[in-house]
């Protein structure tokens, strides 16, 4: 399996994950028969956890997709890897400081690792160009 694929379902489990972490700490008040409901009235922490989670939903399409261009576009192999890994990474630590409540670092490393998911989308975009140049009409 090709490591950014491997990312790309690493992705697909962090909301989960991050969703999981306040209701982990709160067994006996969890209310599984309303979630959401429980988690909307969370507060401190655990209500950063659930808006970190709501940002990996937010960001996921965008990261897939770019990985899908990629590989379909035939984009270096290791290149692809190793930012698919790096984009990983800056998604856990956006995760970490949003928890930890530092505002203006988590807007950084965000977009940070929108940065990632555009410049991917780009260096597909123009492996295509190369490979199926557009006909002047």
């Amino acid at each position: 399996m090709s490591i950014a694929v491997l990312c790309i379902i690493i992705a697909v489990l962090m909301p989960a994950v991050t969703n999981l972490l306040p209701k982990l700490s709160s067994v006996g008040s969890y209310d599984n028969n309303a979630p959401r409901l429980w988690l909307d009235k969370q507060t401190g922490w655990r209500q950063r956890a659930t808006w970190a989670h709501n940002n990996h939903n937010e960001t996921l399409a965008g990261f897939v997709a770019a990985v899908i261009l990629c590989l379909f576009a035939g984009v270096d192999r290791a290149w692809l890897d190793q930012w698919a890994m790096i984009y990983i990474a800056v998604r856990v630590v956006y995760t970490a400081i949003y928890i930890a409540n530092i505002g203006p670092l988590r807007t950084l490393v965000w977009v940070g690792g929108m940065a990632i998911v555009v410049w991917m989308m780009i260096k597909a975009g123009t492996a295509l160009a190369m490979v199926a140049p557009a006909v002047a009409g």
